[in-house]
């Protein structure tokens, strides 16, 4: 995955992009590029090179709740084109 910036500040963005489209419709490569970010996040605290782990800990928490609110749609259950969920 290649990001713009820190993780820290994509995450950042990823989470006020959510919560400001929570109930209405978002392309669902919008949706895989936040559960990437979030794969992504958590690799990197994994790993030593994560400084404010608490900080990246409590923003990954809160971009997968952010993501978890979102609706379910089931492939055949989209409208043609099925791009957004």
């Amino acid at each position: 995955m290649q990001l713009h910036g820190s993780t820290e500040g994509n995450l950042i963005s990823a989470i006020r992009s959510a919560s400001r489209l929570r109930d209405r419709p978002v392309h669902s490569d919008t949706v895989k590029f936040w559960s990437e970010l979030i794969q992504h996040a958590r690799k990197e605290l994994s790993s030593c090179a994560a400084l404010p782990s608490e900080a990246l800990r409590h923003l990954v928490a809160e971009l997968e709740l952010e993501v978890a609110r979102r609706p379910r749609v089931h492939p055949e259950s989209r409208p043609s084109g099925g791009q957004f969920v």
